[in-house]
């Protein structure tokens, strides 16, 4: 996601059991073209591995260009099909190239002939099954490695709202030979280990539930996804805000723009601020953030009595050798 898997988030996750992660969607032109894009948007370091490297893109060459810079930096180049945000359908790429699958399959076929690391590749469904087999085996032959299929229509961006659809992942890892990994409807562990058992896939991707909590393939859980007479006997250990104080110090020794930096603060006590909302106000009210400002934040939510825990109802390891579970 755009501004949302940078370097400290991905080692958040990989602290708490994320087994591979994707960079955010980079667009392969800007890439390109402009050092300052390059030097923000992509930062990585020796323990950030696996790592997918994900860019939009509607021209091979431009792709290919801008695959080279990374490829020696990563374990996949990810071409990014299925981004359905209207920047998206403006810019002629993610889910809005399922119109032109003859541009989509010279995208792949392009890196598969010319890196050496291999093309994944992210994709939504189409309405019909039928069309998504197609889709699906036509990137298989163009070279695509691995592919992510997430459960929803172009249409269907609303992931509270519309349900993924498992069938349609399973039939696509039965269709193909390629490790196939299921994206959608993954809110906590028992939802990784019910997609692993339903669809047979190679792994689990989770996106916007990491960034309210990055400790989901830990085993924690938010209290939303706990049973209410379990709330009171399960030992969380661990709440939202010591997510953020280490997700800040990850900030310190990996520097991020600070649009990233406000995004994730949010998100990650957005449960906090319900019930603080004068501290949320504090916080939209600094144009200029610093990390001192954030700790002096998390203090003040603590001195204030809030707390609001995670709890830590799964075993993460019982999903053993099955699959990788992967982040954003």
């Amino acid at each position: 996601m755009v501004d949302n898997s940078e370097l400290p988030f991905r080692m958040l996750c990989r602290k708490y059991g994320a087994e591979a992660a994707y960079t955010p969607m980079l667009h392969s032109r800007i890439f390109n073209e402009n050092p300052k894009y390059r030097s923000e948007e992509f930062t990585t370091c020796k323990e950030d591995r696996p790592l997918f490297v994900q860019f939009c893109a509607n021209d091979p060459d431009i792709l290919l260009e801008a695959a080279r810079r990374v490829e020696s930096h990563c374990d996949y180049v990810d071409i990014n099909l299925g981004c359905p945000q209207r920047i998206a359908r403006r810019g002629y790429y993610g889910a809005f190239l399922m119109d032109n699958l003859p541009l989509v399959k010279s995208l792949v076929e392009k890196l598969a002939l010319n890196l050496n690391v291999p093309v994944s590749c992210k994709i939504r469904v189409f309405p019909k099954l039928e069309d998504t087999l197609k889709y699906a085996k036509m990137l298989e032959d163009a070279g695509c490695s691995l592919l992510a299929v997430h459960g929803r229509t172009r249409d269907e961006k609303d992931g509270k709202k519309f349900r993924a659809d498992w069938n349609a992942i399973k039939a696509v890892k039965n269709e193909l030979r390629i490790p196939v990994l299921a994206n959608g409807n993954i809110r906590h562990m028992d939802d990784v280990r019910n997609c692993l058992e339903e669809m047979g896939a190679d792994g689990v991707l989770s996106a916007e539930t990491l960034l309210e909590n990055p400790a989901l393939f830990a085993g924690f859980r938010t209290s939303n996804w706990v049973v209410d007479n379990e709330k009171d006997s399960i030992d969380g250990k661990l709440d939202q805000a010591d997510l953020v104080v280490q997700y800040l110090k990850l900030c310190e020794k990996y520097p991020v723009p600070w649009r990233m930096i406000r995004s994730h603060v949010h998100k990650m006590l957005g449960d906090w601020f319900r019930v603080q909302p004068q501290v949320r106000e504090e916080l939209n009210a600094q144009s200029r953030l610093t990390l001192e400002f954030l700790y002096g934040l998390v203090d003040q939510l603590r001195e204030l009595g809030v707390r609001v825990p995670l709890h830590q109802k799964d075993d993460a390891s019982a999903t053993g050798n099955l699959a990788e579970v992967i982040g954003i």
